[in-house]
């Protein structure tokens, strides 16, 4: 059986890691042993090559510890020239492993041997810790897969119900959607009427009412009653296929990014090279470009060599990548998993954050907003309890009282309900059903959420309900927040009501709010917004996969959102609470401003070396001087970047 794509690239990583890790303990072990046997050896206790020349020198244990530190080097050699062929194939031409060549090749060449091996051991070091801190691995997009129906009933001629793969069906055919089941392909309702739950499609917790004539899309859950639509698409063309090819999309776009390492050795590794080589031709040439004696071209070869051995990234290749592992551990330790140094990095930039509303900035779960009369509060709470319907919901768990025994219940398709309770009959639902049945002076509240009237049948309205969905405590304190940390606009995309985001937006203070958007026109505001400067979005259904996807860094509410965001996205915050997004932006400037320290220390420290070999301060001491200062700058550049473990957090979770 052939392998999937997605199976033969983990494989592929795994082997990567157990070569990285295989040439690890093999180039320690050479580099122990010889360090040990060299050690053993008074006589030749610092290997050069002039005792190459002496017959008992081969028979020495510090020839053994040479022979030992070539085998070690070599091996350790081949992963670096890999290494430079996969940067240099990906376009990287001057990459940290070019300058590492080139250091070590140096260092083997003037007799720093254990020095030559050190540094590509440092370096598989830091490619490990980067690796793993970049390890959480994301999933299939299989789960949306998941959530796309397997049959279509199609109406024939003759009346007949036939089942087809979704993708067989043809625009213009009608085909049957039964209570519970879920829409494969767009389309217009032809007969029925009754409630449509969206929330795969706008991430809206409440349902929608439609009615013959309405459009209804792909994903789509059919509450209540049998329905025929027409089909107005293509499956291929429908709106959760496309959803899904958007997130393919966008999945495949944002895999190009680059490591910060990488990035800074394009600047760097050229840089060193050039003021070594301009050290030695200047001294060279100062000299005459005469070769031996003092002062001469060997001379200077030796201080070139030495300010390559100082400048080698092996304090940058352990220091960044740690400093990334630090602050990445540090997030998930209070309930923030970050997928790696990009995405930690590009948080700490972001100036724009977009949110979805429900599930995110609300609690997706619809409460009574307006204080009612206990008795009708009592009577309506009775007449929705024989309901499933999200709103019966939230004025079934705002009645305290208990409930009356129900009578001759009817479900009013479309409309609402009725009941006899006490031998007198009562309704509950839209306006249209109180005017259907001669209820006059009907009180209406001003309010952009959903309403639900309750009266006497043929005689007066009760009372009103107004529904919403409730805002999440810790919303506001989360904007404000990030306003504080230097975002410029909060701005919130939803799928529900203009009116109803408008009035959430003010509540919990955004910047800007959109609402009425389908996945691709909120993805089309990302994509606007994103031009103003680097975005984050934060959402949690499957319809924000693609906005997460599309924007520079995608944050997915892990508590409630659907394993679809939750694989789209770059960070995932473990519960609802969104002042860890807040939190996850201050960690991330904190670990940005470690990384950059660290660079200026390490390139300070380094700098001042490279004065003192340059101007012969150091004399023959400068290569060993070289080489301490490049350990000791990497164990002081590595105790300042492990200053992120012991970040400590503003908020903890209520």
């Amino acid at each position: 059986m052939k392998k999937s794509c997605s199976t033969c690239k983990v494989e592929e990583k795994n082997t990567e890691l157990l070569s990285d890790i295989a040439f690890l303990v093999a180039g320690t072990i050479f580099l122990i042993a010889g360090l040990v046997l060299n050690k053993l050896d008074p006589t030749y206790s610092s290997i050069t090559w002039d005792y190459f020349k002496e017959s008992a020198f081969f028979s020495s244990r510090s020839f053994v510890a040479f022979v030992l530190y070539t085998v070690g080097y070599l091996i350790l050699f081949v992963k670096l020239i890999i290494s430079f062929i996969s940067e240099f194939k990906e376009g990287n031409h001057i990459n940290e492993f070019l300058l590492m060549i080139i250091a070590t090749l140096g260092a083997y060449g003037i007799n720093e041997y254990p020095e030559a091996l050190l540094v590509v051991l440092f370096g598989i070091l830091g490619e490990l810790l980067e690796n793993y801190a970049n390890s959480q691995s994301k999933k299939s997009i299989k789960k949306l897969v998941n959530n796309m129906p397997l049959l279509a009933h199609v109406v024939q001629e003759d009346g007949s119900i036939k089942d087809l793969d979704p993708s067989l069906v043809e625009v213009g055919q009608s085909m049957e959607i039964r209570p519970g089941e879920k829409l494969s392909i767009d389309g217009i309702i032809e007969t029925g009427s009754g409630s449509m739950d969206l929330s795969s499609i706008n991430g809206e917790s409440l349902p929608k009412e439609v009615h013959q004539g309405d459009k209804v899309y792909s994903g789509s859950i059919n509450l209540d009653t049998l329905l025929v639509i027409k089909t107005s698409k293509l499956y291929k063309d429908s709106t959760l296929t496309k959803i899904m090819n958007l997130v393919e999309s966008e999945q495949s776009r944002k895999s190009s990014s680059e490591k910060f390492i990488t990035r800074f050795s394009k600047f760097y590794t050229p840089l060193v090279i050039f003021i070594a080589f301009l050290v030695f031709i200047i001294g060279y040439g100062l000299n005459g470009f005469v070769w031996a004696g003092d002062n001469g071209g060997e001379e200077w070869l030796y201080k070139s060599l030495s300010i390559l051995l100082v400048s080698c990234p092996c304090a940058l290749l352990v220091s960044v990548p740690l400093a990334f592992f630090a602050g990445i551990g540090s997030a998930s330790r209070f309930g923030v998993l970050i997928k790696g140094s990009n995405s930690l990095e590009t948080i700490a930039k972001a100036k724009e954050f977009v949110f979805d509303k429900t599930g995110t900035l609300t609690k997706g779960e619809p409460i009574l907003e307006n204080q009612v009369d206990k008795e009708a509060l009592k009577i309506a709470a009775s007449l929705e309890s024989k309901t499933s319907h999200p709103l019966g919901k939230a004025i079934v768990k705002a009645n305290k009282e208990g409930v009356y025994p129900v009578e001759d219940f009817k479900n009013l398709i479309g409309y609402g309900i009725s009941g006899r309770i006490n031998n007198e009959e009562y309704l509950i639902g839209k306006k249209d059903l109180l005017i259907q049945n001669g209820i006059k002076d009907i009180e209406e509240p001003s309010t952009p959420y959903k309403v639900l009237y309750l009266a006497k049948k043929n005689d007066k309205q009760l009372a009103y309900f107004i529904v919403s969905d409730e805002i999440k405590e810790t919303s506001k304190e989360a904007l404000k927040d990030l306003k504080e940390e230097g975002v410029a606009e909060n701005i919130m995309l939803s799928g529900d009501d203009k009116s109803i985001a408008q009035e959430v937006g003010n509540k919990v203070g955004c910047d800007a709010s959109y609402g009425d958007l389908l996945p691709d026109e909120k993805l089309k505001k990302v994509q606007e917004y994103s031009k103003k400067g680097i975005l984050c979005y934060v959402g949690d259904g499957i319809n924000d996969s693609p906005a997460i996807l599309a924007a520079n860094v995608g944050v997915a509410m892990g508590a409630l959102g659907s394993d679809a965001a939750i694989e789209a996205s770059d960070i995932v915050i473990l519960n609802d609470d969104l002042r860890k997004v807040a939190e996850a932006k201050r960690l991330a400037k904190k670990t940005m401003r470690v990384v950059y320290e660290g660079i200026a220390l390490a390139l300070g420290l380094k700098i001042l070396v490279m004065i003192l070999v340059t101007t012969g301060v150091l004399g023959n001491y400068a290569m060993i001087v070289s080489s301490l200062a490049d350990t000791g700058v990497m164990a002081i550049c590595t105790l300042y970047a492990m200053q992120m473990l012991l970040y400590k957090r503003k908020y903890r979770s209520k």
